[in-house]
């Protein structure tokens, strides 16, 4: 897949079914599509998260930790929803007060703070 191959809409629809793969339990197949959009476009952190999102539905969280923090929050720290999914890998990774910490950062005017507020009610 190059990037001439591929408009900004058609990888928008790309992460769409990226995702919805990984929710219909198959993470290897949305895994690779996330590495081959990042292939094409090494730096579009949606596939980025997506690619972290399949480890997480894997029970892989220490990969989806480091993905989020390594590749995501490293270049932008105040990604909210890089931020609410790595407190969910944390607490599902049994850190609880690292996941703390993490969704504590999320802006409560982000689409990311539903997800906190999820999460929250999950008994972080």
């Amino acid at each position: 897949m190059t990037t001439e191959l591929i408009d900004d809409s058609q990888l928008a629809r790309l992460v769409d079914v990226g995702l919805a793969a990984a929710h219909l339990g198959r993470p290897g197949e949305a895994r690779a599509i996330f590495e081959n959009l990042l292939a094409a476009r090494p730096e579009h952190t949606p596939a980025k998260i997506g690619r972290a999102f399949t480890y997480l539905v894997s029970n892989d969280f220490g990969k989806a930790e480091a993905i989020l923090r390594d590749e995501v929050l490293a270049g932008n720290p105040k990604d909210a929803e890089a931020l609410a999914l790595l407190g969910l890998a944390l607490s599902f990774g049994g850190k609880r007060e690292e996941a703390a910490r993490a969704l504590e950062r999320v802006p409560a005017d982000s689409s990311a703070s539903r997800l906190v507020q999820a999460i929250s009610a999950l008994a972080v």
